[in-house]
């Protein structure tokens, strides 16, 4: 009787887990917004505008003439005139820093024997000249060196020769030069059987750097062909090439909140990746999105449709990361009074076409915030109302409040929330010294991804409208939000808290359950400190909805009542494990698990690092303050201090999280994990650095 109650108890656990875990996708599905709002937002919002705006901006990738480096942008200039077009008088492209990169001239690829015939032109396609290519002029032969390794170009006589490859350019140039090559060709492509005539937005570098030329896999498997049929093939190359200075470029407006000295939420988008790369849906897609954005939202409160927001929504249209960097080093104040930012990239993309979805990427818990659980929330809303579907026995043809555009798909909303993703400008906002959290919305996976592929026709104008109406919505409630609309986002969180912490339980019993006799007792431990790690971060997202209200004494009430629903929902899983354990003990024959804490984890567990005022009084990149007679001092490098470096700063903050605990909270988020010797010394040479103290 006794196992047979214990079997019960953790099937219900892993119903229960099971069943939070899904989405429960019905009419009755709530949004956090009024619905007049959102509908209002819904139909003035326009995924055709938006996408008119790609075709305007990048219909092709194609070169950049010199001119364009010597004032503005085209790009900037078309960013800033629709803006005041939409109204916004103070709409201005700022300049916050010089930068120089390489640019294309022209290029051009000639068979001259056997044949005379043109290979290859950059007037035609930009991406076959290899970004980093220097000028040259030659005649010579081809030779094939297939993958490009070292076994095969020993193989072959190189010397004044042109190295044909299969191979991307970069891993093979600097050994084809090495024996004689005097430029390369590749018809590397990262997906040639989805796109025979996709280039990969790819180059060369280095001291000894020479040209590349790209081919399409179609025309590269031909010349393939020819060569390893002992062909002897002559080309003529003519290459141009140079370095020009530019401005870094941050278009930029403002809806001004209705209080003085409004807090901020900031949109961005990088209308920027280099100054040669221009794709379709990485990025002018997220650029245009966040044009509309911003037109949709000034167009609604300014007509009064909308109430104007307590707090500001700013705009800022960026180099990625070249831009968001100096922008954020610039703007110290304005990241003061910023409560999150939502980073819209690459979220064009026509998803059942590319068998992609629209992700949502949370925060770490580093950075815990009721932004991921704002917008998560209008995620499923909008997945739950734009799909046909069966519910209470009667059916629907359409969806409930479908976001179509005119010459968009009618597909369901493909939808995926996702844990923490980093290579993005959000990551400049959510950094240690900023501690203004960030998300990612981004349409993946994407098979044009920086290939010549990247064009207009695989972006989609009703999916462009969704990724429009997500991020308006999630900015809006956000900055309206006072009292009442905080006590619905803190309610929001706590919901979604029972449902990560149970789904992080449903994995760990998984495991459990399949454990040995050898890995038994340290499966336990894990799924017991994975639940405390999970509840420090719910506890802080939580906490993180009172900046919306601070006043409220009855938020801060019903935030409290909040946590300690949370407090309950965590000892309810501990007691889960335990049954579990307990089970899978007697199944193994072995003794039931115990969590005996080492002297060096008790210690740990008293000692609360916390962040000093002088992380924020720097800001970005205060990590890198650290000197690297500092960093050798407590045996790190600067180039790989510990695997998690920024996270483990980041859970300084506030000082809510013992050592112990930001051990635990790095082990259940990451595979590659530090060890506590190492995330203890690390945060002892921080706190001789000055920013952090015990």
């Amino acid at each position: 009787m006794r196992k047979m109650k214990l079997i019960l108890a953790l099937m219900l656990s892993l119903f229960m887990t099971h069943a939070m875990g899904q989405e429960y996708t019905s009419p009755f599905n709530h949004s956090l917004m009024a619905e007049k709002y959102y509908d209002l937002i819904v139909g003035e919002s326009s995924g055709d505008r938006a996408y008119y705006h790609i075709l305007d901006i990048a219909p092709y990738e194609r070169d950049r003439m010199s001119e364009d480096y010597k004032g503005l942008f085209m790009e900037s200039k078309y960013v800033v005139n629709k803006l005041k077009s939409y109204g916004f008088a103070d709409a201005t492209t700022e300049l916050v820093g010089k930068s120089k990169t390489w640019d294309g001239v022209s290029a051009t690829l000639w068979e001259v024997s056997p044949n005379t015939s043109k290979l290859a032109d950059y007037r035609d396609l930009a991406a076959i000249l290899g970004q980093g290519s220097k000028s040259a002029h030659v005649t010579t032969e081809l030779a094939w060196v297939g993958r490009g390794t070292q076994k095969e170009i020993d193989a072959v006589d190189l010397k004044g020769k042109i190295a044909v490859t299969e191979a991307s350019a970069g891993r093979v140039h600097d050994l084809a030069v090495k024996a004689g090559a005097v430029g390369i060709i590749s018809f590397y492509s990262p997906r040639p059987l989805v796109d025979p005539i996709q280039i990969p937005n790819s180059g060369i570098r280095g001291n000894n750097a020479t040209f590349c030329i790209n081919l399409t896999p179609r025309d590269g498997y031909a010349l393939r062909d020819r060569l390893l049929r002992g062909e002897k093939i002559t080309v003529k190359a003519d290459i141009e090439t140079a370095m020009e200075e530019t401005n870094i470029e941050v278009p930029t407006c403002l809806i001004k909140g209705s209080e003085a000295d409004a807090e901020e939420i900031i949109l961005c988008a990088h209308l920027y990746e280099g100054y040669v790369k221009l794709g379709a849906n990485d990025n002018i897609s997220g650029s245009a999105a966040l044009i509309e954005v911003a037109r949709t939202l000034n167009e609604l409160i300014e007509s009064g449709q909308l109430p104007r927001p307590k707090r500001s929504i700013r705009f800022i249209w960026i180099p990625e990361f070249e831009g968001s960097i100096p922008w954020a080093i610039k703007h110290k104040d304005i990241l003061q009074k910023t409560l999150c930012n939502i980073n819209l990239d690459m979220v064009g993309l026509w998803l059942s076409k590319s068998q992609s979805m629209y992700c949502l990427h949370r925060t770490t818990m580093g950075n815990p915030h009721y932004l991921n659980d704002v917008a998560e929330s209008f995620y499923h809303y909008m997945g739950a109302t734009n799909k046909s579907f069966v519910a209470t026995g009667m059916g629907r043809p359409d969806a409930l409040k479908p976001v179509y555009s005119v010459t968009g798909s009618r597909d369901p909303f493909y939808y995926s929330i996702n844990a923490h993703y980093g290579a993005s400008d959000h990551e400049v906002f959510s950094d240690w010294g900023v501690q203004a959290p960030g998300v990612i919305m981004i349409t993946w996976p994407d098979n044009y991804y920086h290939t010549s592929g990247d064009r207009p026709e695989i972006c989609d104008p009703t999916q462009l409208h969704r990724a429009i109406v997500l991020a308006a919505v999630s900015a809006y409630t956000i900055a309206e939000a006072g009292e009442e609309g905080a006590a619905k986002i803190a309610s929001e969180v706590a919901s979604n808290s029972a449902k990560r912490m149970a789904i992080k339980m449903r994995h760990d019993l998984s495991l459990l359950n399949d454990a040995t006799a050898e890995n038994f007792a340290g499966l336990y431990r894990t799924a017991k400190f994975n639940q405390d790690a999970m509840l420090n971060n719910e506890l802080a997202t939580l906490a993180s909805v009172m900046e919306l209200a601070p006043a409220s004494a009855l938020l801060k009430e019903l935030v409290a009542t909040l946590q300690s629903n949370v407090k309950s929902v965590w000892m309810a899983n501990g007691k889960s494990i335990d049954a579990a354990m307990k089970l899978k003990a007697s199944s193994l024959g072995v003794a039931p698990a115990k969590i005996v804490l080492s002297a060096e984890e008790k210690s740990a567990s008293k000692i609360y690092p916390r962040s000093t005022p002088k992380v924020k009084e720097f800001g970005y990149g205060v990590l890198r303050s650290v000197s690297p007679e500092l960093m050798a001092k407590y045996g790190f490098n600067q180039r790989g201090a510990v695997n998690h470096s920024g996270e483990i700063a980041k859970l300084t903050v506030g000082g809510k999280n013992s050592l112990l605990d930001i051990k635990k909270m790095i082990d259940a988020q990451f595979p590659n994990t530090d060890s506590l010797d190492a995330i203890t010394r690390y945060l002892e040479m921080l706190k001789e650095a000055g920013l952090v103290e015990f």
